[in-house]
């Protein structure tokens, strides 16, 4: 049986279940009322039963918010502890595996699959080009076909389904043999364009388990899991899960109401998207990927990931990754450079999050903008040109920072703000001089891009 959600019913819960939770950080109480309305504002557009979004700023949670129901049926209310299958995200964690065994000299990015995969019949494949969605695979073995059909079945209204299963592993191995590239290797594309392949990231995890000598799942759980303290995040292994994660939902315009979809089974597709997590554990791994030199991997490392698109999808200046099955949607967005991320969980796949994004991105950029994180006086220093003996000094002067450089012949004026971190110095003739500060893992300014050339901060002054 299914039950229509109205309006009026969603504000009485949003009245009733004041989920909404707060730290005592750089987020005012303005950007949280905006945020407040555009969870409520987005679930009822797209007719999601629930939404979960949390939202971190480098180690901590400033924002968490769980509305609408994760059991239509049952009316039981979501909350930030409530498991979603994550999907997708799921390959954020068998790329993060690739690169700790990497890490550990236990493979390397350019090793041929078949190292591994002896299965796998085509020269020249990578697990980099496996992880980078860069080897030319078809989205799915055809293998699937059965798992294709009972979603096309299910949503044609042509057939009864409880559960929907894609191939098994070994029934993923031995069509291997029949397997073509259906796009040249390394195929040159658009920014933020790829050729998506779950296949190539199922083929990816069995890879790299064989190459650690244990199962992904055990990998994942005992090497990022239980280190993050992600105590509430598992693996889909069969249907006795379904009474674990929120139910899933496709929203019926024609009679408003909402239809439960079959459960996912993901089988052989487990690397690619057979985890669930909760708002709270997956704020653990954003946190992780900000966190200098983390348990889980070193800044090198997850630098890497990002540049290049290891697991993560560019679209700067945020990386992130979505996952979607019927029922279900989900996504990991964060920004490096700012230190912000946020995790959205739903229990509907029919869900846009290119306006939610912008919306989130908007509000979080004016809080972390406007908000001091460096002291002046941080930046008053002298600072030596790498290479030389050349220095200037950056000083304060009446509240206000100014520089030596090329001091005989522009006015001293105060450098005023020109972005995070950066200040501009007015000059001649309209032309103005840029200042951009870098700082180290702790926040503290060790270098200064100024002129197209680099220099380091030797120490500190507060006056001239």
């Amino acid at each position: 049986m299914t039950r229509s959600l109205s309006f009026q019913k969603s504000l009485l819960l949003l009245m009733l279940l004041p989920i909404c939770s707060r730290a005592q950080t750089i987020l005012t109480d303005s950007a949280a009322k905006q945020l407040d309305a555009a969870v409520e504002g987005f679930r009822q557009r797209y007719h999601s039963p629930s939404l979960v979004l949390v939202i971190v700023n480098d180690q901590q949670v400033v924002y968490k918010k769980a509305s609408g129901y994760i059991d239509v049926d049952q009316e039981v209310p979501a909350t930030v502890d409530s498991k979603y299958p994550v999907m997708s995200v799921s390959k954020l964690f068998t790329a993060t595996m690739l690169m700790q065994l990497r890490h550990n000299k236990m493979l390397t990015l350019e090793d041929d699959v078949r190292k591994y995969v002896p299965e796998y019949p085509l020269q020249g494949t990578t697990l980099l080009q496996l992880a980078t969605h860069t080897a030319g695979l078809p989205r799915n073995t055809h293998a699937d076909l059965n798992f294709t059909q009972q979603i096309d079945r299910w949503m044609l209204g042509k057939e009864n389904i409880n559960v929907l299963y894609p191939s098994t592993k070994q029934e993923l191995l031995r069509s291997l043999s029949k397997i073509e590239r259906e796009y040249p290797v390394y195929h040159f594309l658009g920014y933020s364009d790829r050729h998506y392949s779950n296949l190539g990231y199922s083929i990816l995890g069995i890879a790299i388990e064989r190459a650690a000598h244990t199962t992904h799942a055990e990998y994942v759980t005992s090497k990022i899991f239980r280190p993050l303290q992600m105590n509430s995040s598992g693996f889909l292994t069969g249907p006795k899960q379904q009474d674990v994660v929120a139910k899933g939902y496709v929203y019926q315009d024609s009679i408003d109401t909402y239809k439960r979809t079959p459960f996912f089974q993901p089988n052989s597709a487990s690397y690619a998207g057979g985890i669930y997590s909760t708002g709270n554990d997956m704020a653990k791994f954003v946190s992780a990927q900000f966190k200098h030199n983390s348990s889980i991997l070193p800044d090198a490392d997850k630098a890497m990931m990002m540049a290049l698109n290891i697991g993560w999808k560019p679209s700067y200046p945020y990386t992130f990754h979505e996952g979607s099955i019927l029922g279900y949607r989900s996504e990991v967005m964060i920004s490096p450079g700012k230190k912000i991320g946020w995790v959205i969980l739903t229990n509907s796949n029919n869900f846009e999050f290119d306006r939610v994004n912008d919306v989130i991105g908007k509000i979080m950029d004016g809080v972390v903008t406007t908000a001091p994180a460096i002291a002046l006086t941080d930046y008053a220093g002298t600072y030596q040109l790498v290479g030389t003996q050349n220095t200037l000094k950056i000083y304060l002067k009446d509240g206000s920072l100014y520089s030596t450089y090329l001091e005989n012949d522009i006015p001293a004026k105060p450098l005023t703000v020109s972005g995070r971190r950066a200040f501009k110095g007015a000059g001649k003739n309209g032309y103005n001089i840029i200042y951009e500060f870098l700082t180290d893992p702790n926040g503290r300014v060790t270098t200064l891009n100024m002129g197209q050339l680099m220099w380091r901060k030797q120490d500190s002054h507060t006056t001239k």
